[in-house]
């Protein structure tokens, strides 16, 4: 383990004051530790996964899972949102039968619930990592799929990339689109599975998307709590994607 530099107390302290919530969890510390010791590890991304889903965690499940599922694959939720489970960055080992010797992923958000399974892949001003030390073709949305689908066992298992446009995430982008269109191409990636019956849908959408959904909540929830914490997201994300395209 290599020593915590005053550099990365700075960034540390810098990621910490980006949060809009929950910035005092005692969970940060260990964890932000860990994300230092990654290489590429990008604050500011992280910061947005931490300030969207968080704050969606404490937002009642009616007012946008159904949307945002629908704004990830352009159909109704099939699913009760009842129990469910939102978690950060949750290692996730591969299947037994994949032939590399290969660690735990840390998938961005893990939506899930006793039917289904949502993986969802973040990216801010990134594309994804095109494979692994041991398999060269293994880029980071076969191996989502791979690990995702081995995770939900007989639940029903969705993937998601989540950019802030095409051009910062272009090789992303296609990737998910071969995906999406070819079973037979994801199949064929993934030789150690001898089928993939839990998987139900790939997709790609936008920041943009999730900045509008809560402008939905502000205006529909009825709770003051829900109200604020939505706006404060709502501007906070909407200067992140104005900033960006700048």
């Amino acid at each position: 383990m290599r020593e915590i530099t005053q550099s990365d107390v700075k960034l540390h302290d810098y990621f910490r004051d980006s949060l809009l919530i929950d910035k005092f969890d005692p969970q940060l510390e260990n964890w932000r530790k860990h994300r230092q010791e990654i290489e590429h590890s990008d604050c500011s991304e992280d910061a947005i996964v931490w300030n969207v889903f968080r704050t969606f965690n404490q937002i009642d499940r009616k007012l946008w899972v159904e949307q945002l599922f629908y704004k990830a694959f352009q159909e109704e939720l099939p699913y009760t949102t009842e129990e469910m489970e939102i978690k950060l960055w949750k290692k996730i080992h591969p299947p037994r039968s994949y032939p590399f010797k290969e660690g735990k992923s840390e998938i961005d958000i893990v939506i899930e619930t006793e039917d289904f399974v949502w993986f969802i892949e973040a990216k801010y001003k990134s594309d994804i990592t095109f494979g692994t030390e041991q398999n060269a073709k293994r880029d980071q949305i076969i191996r989502n799929i791979d690990l995702g689908s081995n995770y939900a066992r007989k639940r029903n298992f969705y993937f998601s990339l989540l950019i802030l446009d095409r051009y910062h995430s272009p090789i992303g982008f296609r990737r998910v689109i071969e995906y999406r269109e070819s079973l037979e191409a994801v199949q064929n990636a993934l030789p150690h599975r001898a089928e993939l019956p839990s998987l139900k849908g790939i997709s790609v959408f936008y920041w943009k998307d999730v900045q509008t959904l809560f402008k939905t909540i502000y205006l529909y929830s009825k709770n003051k709590y829900e109200k604020y914490i939505a706006d404060q997201v709502s501007y906070w994300l909407l200067d992140k994607i104005r900033e960006d395209n700048h």
